[in-house]
């Protein structure tokens, strides 16, 4: 396979439970050495896309290529170049951190070190704990290690940074660049706009299982800002005591109050995107006509948190 060719392609993918659509017509590419976010509430079929790619699952209709290969057919050799993290499931629970991450390792040909992943991740600090007594935050790490242990080509994160405490999630974020530096093709799944915006190189925003829009976070925010969206307003504030930040905070909500407005700590960006995503929500819920749109009204489950 062309090693400049799209490490995932998905055409016209669709799927059904039972007479529930999950999937309907959904296409979308995630390019190698690139982290790539798929964003979207729940029942939107981000789940069912993932299962698709990584051979859970057979879609009724359409086709995806995983690194150049139908996943549903593929060979062992094949499942051993793509890691998938699973939130908060399928971890082995009778064993220590430790042990699992080494076992892992040692299902691959040329893993990564595993002391080293360990140490960046904090694994070391809890070795020797067994699974079942894990934190979620530890779990979610220990599942993150595992997906990448193996230097896939292409690797699947489901909120890689939940229930981790700011400095993991720094590291984390650190870890996931450094592995689409090396050309490995990131697809991630996230509720954090903060995580969208300082990780995806691409964003496709999913709907009721079709794409409603898909670029950079830049892109999307400028195409899809609908007329009457919300003003960001940024400041940033030096020699302020940091006993003094409460009382500044709330200067500035009242401040905002005072013109009818709402004020939300977040980085711009995150805030512009998050905006967006409910704006597109909105517009392809169940029932709504917008005549400037060619987005597609059938029915499906409302918005609500990404999944």
């Amino acid at each position: 396979m062309d090693d400049h060719s799209p490490a995932l392609v998905a055409t016209d993918l669709a799927h059904s439970y039972g007479a529930v659509r999950a999937l309907d017509g959904l296409s979308l590419t995630a390019e190698r050495g690139e982290v790539t976010a798929l964003l979207g509430p729940n029942g939107a079929g981000k789940t069912t896309a993932v299962s698709c790619a990584t051979g859970l699952l057979r879609p009724d209709a359409g086709s995806v290529r995983v690194l150049g290969t139908d996943p549903w057919r593929a060979s062992p050799e094949h499942r051993a170049r793509v890691g998938v993290m699973i939130q908060d499931g399928g971890l082995t629970s009778g064993a220590t951190a430790m042990q699992l991450l080494r076992y892992g390792a040692s299902l691959h040909a040329a893993p990564l070190d595993v002391d080293e992943v360990a140490a960046h991740l904090g694994i070391d600090e809890f070795a020797r704990t067994l699974v079942r007594r894990l934190s979620g935050g530890q779990r979610q790490r220990l599942a993150l290690a595992l997906a990448i242990i193996g230097r896939p080509d292409l690797v699947f994160l489901d909120e890689p940074t939940a229930g981790m405490d700011p400095s993991i999630r720094r590291r984390v974020r650190e870890l996931i660049r450094g592995l689409a530096r090396t050309g490995t093709a990131v697809v991630l799944t996230t509720h954090l706009m903060d995580d969208v915006v300082g990780l995806a190189d691409a964003v496709r925003v999913i709907s009721r299982g079709h794409v409603l829009a898909s670029g950079s976070v830049q892109e999307v925010v400028r195409e899809h800002r609908g007329p009457g969206g919300g003003v960001t307003l940024r400041a940033t504030a030096s020699g302020v005591a940091p006993d003094a930040v409460p009382a500044l905070e709330q200067s500035l909500h009242e401040a905002a109050a005072r013109h009818g407005a709402r004020l939300e700590v977040s980085s711009a960006a995150a805030a512009d995107l998050e905006a967006v995503l409910l704006d597109l929500m909105d517009r392809d819920a169940p029932g709504v006509e917008d005549a400037g749109s060619t987005t597609r009204h059938d029915d499906a489950p409302s918005a609500g948190a990404a999944r």
